[in-house]
């Protein structure tokens, strides 16, 4: 599955845009995968409050089971971080 990144997101994954990833059955599992591969630091960008949200096939994870969301091979994950209000 495709996972893209976007806006301060990508002061978390080296600047990479874009990442394959393997064997994930769920956003969960997706998150453990980018966490182990960039670092925890990712980890609390992620799951922390107000600091980004994703989208599988263009759904929001509350429309989708949250973090238990099923994900599949030929999915599109996008990262979104949550606009600051300036």
């Amino acid at each position: 599955m495709k996972v893209l990144f976007y806006g301060n997101a990508l002061d978390y994954t080296n600047g990479d845009r874009f990442f394959d990833a393997k064997d994930c059955a769920s956003i969960r599992g997706l998150i453990d995968e980018l966490c182990n591969y960039y670092g925890e630091k990712l980890k609390d960008f992620l799951l922390g409050e107000e600091t980004c949200f994703f989208l599988v096939n263009g759904k929001g994870l509350m429309m989708t089971g949250g973090l238990d969301t099923k994900i599949h091979p030929d999915d599109r994950i996008e990262v979104l971080p949550f606009a600051e209000a300036g």
